[in-house]
Formats: structure tokens, sequence, C-alpha cells
């Protein structure tokens, strides 16, 4: 449950990146010109923008960054509606845009409508005091409206900021008021009304009211309320234990693979972020928000009333893309961020625009704000490069150490100075890199204004990075955090010895082939005379010494290559190894003919590759 804002807040309004535009910025440029055009597309274009909409959104989807759907709508009608990657990845089933993500805290604005609801039916007042209906609350608590509740203006503490939260509370069932337990016994953060502090906390407490003044349960009354008059029959409040027809799988990375999300209750949430929806329910929902289908004009004007702080009832207000220093330039936006463990979600309105960007990921690691941010730029004619993000000391301190990419390749990540982003080395045998440096693209992502890279850090739910994800050169490397002695011991051990060994040459011919090395990058493997090569473009040919029957080294350079294979015995493709590093190839086809193949004993390596 997220308490991120769409807004711009983060970014130094004008700032670019101190050394040249970033690698997606270029990338972007290359393929689509278009995009620095600085007109919104006219009607009739808007079959050029879902091209140019995907152009932008391919380089994450490249660098595994994003798994989900994407709908953006300009009058309620989309204009680019597209799924990516996987739902499932055990059973390796897409996403379409019929598939059911967990929304986390968009959920916080079906809230704040059903407590509209009963307000214009008389059930309640806005100003109404918390003990009012949850008479259960401290004493402390007597001054708390829910207003304030709606706005984040109580100072009750958040719940799902509890060291224990993501690795013990949020596992089990728990009832509204065991969560509201949980710091009930704490002091407030400040007197009610005075600041702004997002807290799930109230919003659970929402849920508590909407079940005392309706007399129903929260799921009943949004869906007998809300839901089934919208006719958003594919929006609910999750259940695990149902089966949920194309629902989504939330995934993280960790230890350099994907793992399944930390398990969550759909009741630890509660009414601040229980939600499942649909990309087109959720257009639906926005729609119902734009006029009189659902609340009045007086509902709808105190939703989207931020009263200065910024928070409406259930939505951020901000401004976009206005001129720098001015927070009355730009256009308006309502929106909000939701973030539960494996999913995270934005759901964007521009009213004067009259567009819609909603964007639903079932990976953490998804940059979905700033893909939405970045969709409506390119839209409304102000996309530029990215600009810099400035991030927190504290954030930026969570990421120096050292990452194992390979069996003896490590990544050393120090900070480049306060306020500044970080810089990353390379180090393995026969690496003499430079340190680059990287700039914030988000809080978990860096992307080097100098050269084609960019890292995601993966995290622990508290924030604590587990590995990092190297994107270069098209490719993807992957490694967990480890200690600087474990590297330097890896470091420091001398060069394994290779031995030529006799083998039945005969099999060589099943070898000869092209491999990718990556995008554009092939390895030319040929057998002349019962002696095996391979040759990178413009680079010499090497010949292949054998050390086992499937495992070759070169003597010019230290560098091993092993042939791999399927079950069947047909090479699939190669994993080369040089300077600490592996490089999975795999095999391109042969014109069309038939791949060959090895022997019944084929298969995978015979040691089991390192971290990568």
């Amino acid at each position: 449950m997220s308490q991120t804002a769409p807004k711009p807040a983060c970014r130094r309004p004008g700032a670019r990146p101190p050394r040249g535009p970033s690698r997606l910025a270029v990338l972007i440029a290359a393929l689509f010109a278009a995009l620095a055009h600085g007109a919104a597309a006219p009607a009739g274009a808007e079959e050029d923008f879902a091209e140019r909409a995907h152009a932008l959104v391919t380089p994450y989807i490249e660098a595994g960054l994003f798994s989900g759907v994407i709908l953006v709508a300009k009058d309620g009608q989309p204009v680019f509606r597209r799924a990516y990657g996987l739902a499932d990845r055990e059973w390796e089933i897409p996403n379409t845009p019929r598939t059911h993500f967990r929304i986390g805290s968009l959920t916080k604005a079906f809230t704040a409508a059903a407590v509209l609801k009963l307000a214009e039916a008389g059930r309640l007042g806005l100003d109404d005091p918390i003990r009012r209906w949850v008479p259960s609350v401290p004493e402390a608590w007597a001054g708390i409206s829910l207003r304030h509740l709606l706005q984040h203006r109580s100072g009750i503490i958040n719940f799902t900021a509890l060291p224990n939260y993501y690795d013990q509370i949020a596992r089990v069932d728990h009832t509204p008021a065991q969560i509201v337990a949980l710091t009930a016994g704490d002091p407030l953060l400040f007197p009610p009304g005075e600041r702004f502090e997002y807290s799930n906390t109230n919003y659970v407490l929402l849920g508590m009211v909407i079940e005392a003044a309706s007399g129903r349960s929260y799921e009943a009354y949004l869906r007998e309320t809300i839901l089934a008059p919208l006719g958003l029959k594919e929006t609910g409040y999750d259940d695990l234990t149902v089966i949920l027809p194309r629902r989504a799988a939330g995934y993280r990375r960790g230890r350099a693979q994907w793992r399944n999300a930390v398990p969550m209750a759909a009741s630890s949430a509660f009414a601040a972020g229980a939600l499942y929806a649909t990309v087109d329910d959720l257009l639906a929902w926005d729609e119902a928000l734009s006029g009189p289908r659902l609340l009045s004009e007086a509902s709808r004007a105190a939703m989207f009333d931020d009263r200065g702080t910024g928070y409406g009832l259930g939505w951020f207000v901000s401004r976009a893309f206005g001129r720098p220093g001015d927070r009355t330039s730009g256009h308006r936006v309502f929106g909000h961020a939701g973030s539960i463990p494996g999913f995270l979600s934005i759901n964007d309105l521009y009213p004067d625009d009259r567009l819609t960007v909603i964007v639903l990921s079932n990976t953490e690691t998804a940059p979905a704000q700033k893909i939405a941010r970045d969709l409506a730029a390119l839209h409304l004619g102000h996309y530029e490069a990215p600009e810099e993000i400035v991030l927190e000391d504290v954030i930026l301190d969570r990421y120096p150490g050292t990452y194992r990419l390979g069996p003896r390749a490590f990544l050393t990540v120090t900070r480049e100075g306060k306020g500044r982003g970080l810089t990353a080395r390379l180090d393995g045998p026969g690496l003499r890199e430079p340190a680059f440096p990287f700039v914030p693209e988000s809080d978990r992502t860096f992307v080097s204004p100098i050269a084609d890279m960019r890292l995601t850090f993966e995290t622990e739910p508290d924030g604590s990075p587990t590995g990092v994800i190297l994107h270069r050169e098209h490719r993807e490397r992957t490694g967990p955090r480890v200690s600087e002695a474990e590297a330097g011991a890896v470091l420091a051990q001398p060069p394994r010895e290779h031995r030529e060994v006799a083998i039945d040459r005969s099999g060589l011919t099943a070898l000869a082939g092209r491999y990718a090395l990556s995008p554009g990058l092939e390895l030319a493997v040929t057998v002349e005379d019962g002696r095996i090569f391979a040759q990178a473009p413009r680079q010499p040919r090497n010949e292949l010494v054998p050390e086992a029957e499937r495992t070759f080294f070169l003597r010019a350079v230290d560098a091993q290559i092993t042939f791999t294979a399927d079950e069947a015995g047909r090479v699939t493709g190669l994993i080369l190894y040089q300077n600490g590093l592996e490089t999975d190839a795999p095999r391109l086809p042969d014109g069309g003919e038939p791949t060959m193949r090895l022997g019944p004993r084929a298969g995978s390596p015979q040691d089991p590759k390192g971290s990568n």
C-alpha cells in the first residue's frame, strides 16, 4: 500500500543529468524521432501515439523491469492498451488486458467514494469524530474527524510501517479492529489536522466507519453501492481462497532470480488496499467519477479538494509539466499509486485534458510511476529526455556495496557524492574498467549518462538491497549482494589451469553454427579438418581446445566455452566464460536446416552455473 504520490516533486524541475542524455532518451530518440515533437497528438493521430507509446515502454520490457498492462485513454476511449510479460511465470501464462491485478492503495479512492455516498444519504458527516463510529479507539484520538482520516491528517501511525508488518502481520488474516490495535497504544505524531502524514491506518478506520454506518460489511457495501451499479464486474475485494479467473501472480526479485512475492492476506490491507481490478474496469471507474453517475457535483468537488495539503479524499492532487517554480502552471492531475507485495499500480487522471493513464504491474521492480508520467507527457506534448531525479541520502546510502555478477566478476557500487547518484565498477580477471556514474531514474533504478547501462536494485520489503540487475549492451546480468571479503577471496584465487584432453572429434560438426551473444553480436563456430574455431565480428579466429566432450578453452585469451543441448540432444546454445563472467548465447537457426545433435548424453553443462 503505497504512499507514493503521482506528483513531480521528486524531480528537480528543469534539471538534466550533468554529463549528457540518458540511455533511455537516446534509445527512444533513435527509434522514434517523433517523440521529440512539442505538440500534443492531434485528432486522427492516435494510431501514431500507440506506436510511439510502445517505443517508450520497450526499453523497460527489454530490461526485464516491467510486466503488466498499460492503458492510456482520451475522452474515455483507449488510445493505447497493451499487455506485457507473464501473469504466471511458473506456467508461462502471459498477461492480457483482462488480467486481474491487486491494486493496493488505489482501493482508497473506492473507500473515499463509499464514505461520500453515506454522507449524501445523511448516514454520516465528514466532520464526525471517529469515536462516534468506532467508540473503541483511544481517548487521544477523540479530536480526529473522518475528514482528517480521508486526507491523512490524523497523526495516527501507519501500521504498514511497523518493522514486522511484511514478514509477520501481512501474512495472516486480521480483523480491522486487530489492525487498528497495532498502533492504538502509540502517541499521535501531531495534533489532528496540523499536517499531512500518509497512514494506511486511516483507511482501515474508514472501512470500519462504513460498516458501522451502513450496517453491512465493507465488501458488501462496496459491491452493492458502487461496483454493481457501475457495472464493474472485474473489480472486487480480494480473497486468495477464492478461484479468480485470470488472476496475476505477484513477483519480486531476490538473490539474482525471480521469486514469488511475500504472501499477503487481503484482510491485512482491508479498506486501505484490498481490491483487485482490470485496466478496463479502472477506466470505467475513472469515467464514472468525471460525471454525476456515482457522486453528486458537491461530493466530487470535495473528493478532489486538497485544501492545500496535496491530498484530497482518496486522491493525490497536483500539477504536472508546469513552468519551473510556478506551482499554478501545468496540467492538473488527480492520481494515486498502489504498492503491495508483488504488485505496483498507478491511476492518473488529467481532468482538464480528459486523459487517463493506468499502469498495473505484477513485478515489484516496475517503475510504474515513471512510465505513467512519461506516457502522459508524450500524449500532451511535453515529453523530453528524462529529468534527473533527486533522491534522499537515506535512499542512496542503501545501495553501496559489492554484488556478484559472475563466478569471478563483482560490481562495486559507491556513492558519487552527497546529494548525487552512484558509481559502479565491474571487477574481474582481465577487466580494467573505470567507475561509471549512474543517476536516479527511480528510487531503485539508476541509468548511466555516459554509457549504455542501467542498474536496478532488488530489495527486501524494508528497502534493503539483496541483489542487482545490470542492463548493459542489450543484456541483463543479475547477482546477489555479497561481502567485500567474499569478493576479495574469490578474486585472489589463482586462475584455473586448463588441460587439453582427447575427444571424439567426429562429433564436432554438431557444434558448428552461429550463436547470439547479444542482439546484433554473433559468435561463429566452424569446424575444419577435425579442429573447431570461434570468431566474433571484427575479431581474430581462435581455435577451441577441448578439456571435456563439450567444454573448450582458448589459448590466446583466458576464456572457455561450454555447449549446451536439450534433452533430445539438440544443440541449443553455448556459455562463454570470460573476464569472470558467464554469457549465455542461444544458437541461431541455420537457414532452416534441422539442428544437429550431440548424442544421448547431451544436456546441461557438467558444472552448475554460478550466481549469474
